[in-house]
């Protein structure tokens, strides 16, 4: 089976071009094929390869030079169905340390999510603590946090150009539905999936209501669609950064860590730390003319 070794960054400058290009001679790369150089965007390109790859090496040279360098055992294909945490993937914040910042809590919420992404606590317990300490603040924070969220660049090409292709784009989040109903209809995502929190009297009640989506259900719902629309494993891509993601990204034919932590990399092949959100665009073998900025 031919090997393809792939490379995308955020950057476009002329040395990290030529640093891509030089790599990908070095390990007997053939047919180097250029996706992006689009300074916007970010680069991109992938080769062919025949001899066996050192990829912890050649990672730590792509690190110097803020280039993702990835290796499939396969030619790059566009998915039939994509799956996409929202916290630090989607969005470039954790919505729940952000709502718990804005009321003087954040440094002691913002470890509970650290341990809880590390894999160092159960989701649904750090979820309660997290949750307990927010009783009683006022609903009104939910509209700030919305207002003030952003989101990594590339995040519109991606969703619209998965559209294009007819994928099938959910967003599948251990957030909260009142952030992921408006970054899903913002870029344009098929469906949302996320917890409910409670609130009452205007006040939020320090927890959120059953069901909770968690890893086991970010894998369900991921298993869910590939029933439904009869699409096989292998034509799926989920990306996410946090140990509760872990689950679907190997479920997936193309898991991503993004950005992830270090449990999340040492257990999934496919990573991007130095990409725009095109990236897993890149990955799929679409080139920079092929990519969509709206629906």
């Amino acid at each position: 089976m031919q090997a393809f070794l792939h490379f995308s960054s955020s950057q476009a400058d002329k040395q990290t071009i030529r640093v891509m290009s030089e790599i990908a001679t070095s390990q007997g790369g053939a047919n180097y094929t250029p996706l992006s150089h689009s300074h916007t965007l970010g680069a991109a390109g992938f080769c062919t390869v025949s001899k066996p790859i050192n990829l912890a090496s050649l990672r730590a040279l792509g690190d110097e030079a803020c280039i993702d360098i990835n290796l499939q055992d396969s030619a790059p294909q566009v998915k039939k169905l994509m799956l996409c945490d929202m916290d630090s993937t989607i969005i470039t914040g954790e919505s729940l340390d952000d709502l718990s910042e804005m009321v003087g809590i954040g440094e002691a919420v913002a470890a509970i999510t650290a341990r809880a992404m590390a894999g160092e606590l159960d989701f649904r317990q750090a979820l309660d603590e997290r949750l307990a300490m927010l009783k009683g603040e006022p609903v009104s924070l939910l509209d700030k946090l919305v207002q003030e969220t952003k989101a990594f660049t590339g995040a519109a090409e991606l969703v619209a150009t998965m559209r294009h292709h007819d994928a099938i784009c959910l967003l599948v989040s251990g957030g909260f539905t009142f952030l992921t109903s408006d970054i899903a209809r913002r870029f344009g995502f098929t469906a949302h999936y996320a917890n409910k929190l409670a609130c009452a009297d205007g006040m939020i009640s320090g927890y959120a209501e059953e069901p909770i989506i968690d890893s086991g259900a970010k894998l369900r719902i991921l298993q869910d669609y590939c029933q439904k629309y009869e699409i096989a494993p292998d034509q799926v891509m989920s990306m996410g950064d946090g140990a509760n993601d872990i689950p679907m990204l190997k479920a997936a034919g193309l898991g991503i860590a993004w950005q992830a932590k270090p449990l999340v990399r040492q257990r999934i092949d496919i990573q991007l730390q130095h990409s725009t959100l095109c990236g897993p665009l890149f990955l799929q073998g679409l080139s920079e003319a092929a990519i969509k900025t709206s629906l």
